[in-house]
């Protein structure tokens, strides 16, 4: 069940950056002196997603519960504003999140997210190999994971900073130290020397320096899946909801307009057929996450997983309460979601 926080009075941390696409600030919680993040939904000139804070938290909760590994969202009211909160990831001083596009450009150094002529590079083929040549590819079936749950809520957003690596310091240095002793591999140190910006060779003597200036995440873990609002109809306005709500064709329909953002190829596919076309060259990790997605796939818990969603909101903010209607939908979606991904499997 989704908590709900007032973080009015914590204590805000402006002078760090945050990616993505929503407002989005760091947070010190003052009891704790643990750092959160708080999200609002997206808001521009045409387009007013404002349920969006809640696709996260349902999504994360739904996620758990099909046995995902989910950074959880909670409620969050901060100073008149309603939105999403998680719980960092990392301890400063300690370990520290390197997102994916980090492993992609020190890959492949032509590749450039910010050019839109490149945005069909970002393949599950550019992923894969990006992770294999940082002796990574222990986590490809991290990525298939994350895409079977995109899958499963119809988030068109996974892009290279919604998905990375955190590796504690200690790490760091030993990586750091395989290098400076020639244990690894020329191109692969280079590469590695890309993502920290040094030029230079390093010398085991600079590794704790080197590793306190930079962060990099190696070997690391993989993170909990985090960043995934973009999904269950948060773009769609009260009326279309309405009739999707009483017509499956048109509900169907939506659902096979739903693509990924990670690339096959150069073209984007509908979430099925990427799954489909994952499933031809690792079938055993496709079959093993999506008969656990079938195991415990429940109508009822999930029904009221989202039915109380919002339970603890306290009566002053009930205004921001999700709709009964967008519930309904949203629980009909994950449903008709589910049983198609289980169907492009068998």
């Amino acid at each position: 069940m989704a908590e709900f926080y007032d973080i009015t009075k914590w204590n805000e941390k402006p002078w760090y950056q945050t990616g993505g696409t929503r407002s989005k600030v760091i947070v010190e919680n003052p009891s704790t002196h643990k750092d959160y993040y708080f999200k609002t939904s997206l808001k521009r000139e045409l387009k007013d997603y404002k349920y969006e804070y809640w696709s996260e938290i349902i999504a994360s909760e739904v996620g758990d519960l099909l046995g995902f590994d989910m950074l959880k969202y909670d409620i969050a009211f901060n100073r008149g504003e309603m939105g999403c909160i998680s719980k960092s990831m990392v301890t400063e001083g300690r370990n520290k999140l390197t997102e994916g596009i980090s492993y992609l450009t020190g890959y492949d150094n032509t590749y450039n997210p910010d050019d839109k002529n490149s945005k069909k590079q970002y393949t599950f083929q550019l992923i894969c190999k990006s992770l294999k040549y940082f002796q990574l590819d222990r986590y490809i079936e991290k990525i298939i994971e994350i895409i079977i749950l995109d899958s499963i809520i119809g988030n068109g957003d996974r892009h290279q900073e919604n998905w990375g690596i955190v590796t504690e310091y200690s790490d760091v240095v030993k990586i750091l130290e395989e290098i400076a002793q020639k244990r690894i591999p020329g191109n692969l140190a280079k590469s590695i020397f890309s993502i920290l910006g040094i030029t230079s060779k390093a010398k085991s003597d600079d590794a704790a320096k080197l590793a306190k200036e930079f962060h990099l995440k190696m070997p690391g873990r993989f993170s909990q899946i985090y960043d995934s609002g973009s999904c269950l109809g948060r773009e769609l306005d009260d009326n279309r909801l309405k009739q999707m709500l009483t017509d499956n064709s048109m509900l169907e329909a939506y659902i096979r307009r739903g693509v990924s953002e990670i690339h096959w190829k150069g073209e984007k596919l509908n979430h099925f057929e990427l799954i489909k076309e994952i499933n031809k060259i690792y079938p055993e990790a496709v079959k093993k996450i999506v008969l656990r997605v079938k195991k415990k796939f429940d109508e009822q818990v999930i029904r009221k997983s989202i039915e109380n969603i919002d339970l603890k909101l306290p009566q002053e903010l009930e205004e921001h309460k999700l709709p009964n209607e967008r519930k309904e939908f949203v629980i009909k979606l994950i449903a008709l979601r589910v049983q198609t991904l289980i169907r492009f499997v068998e």
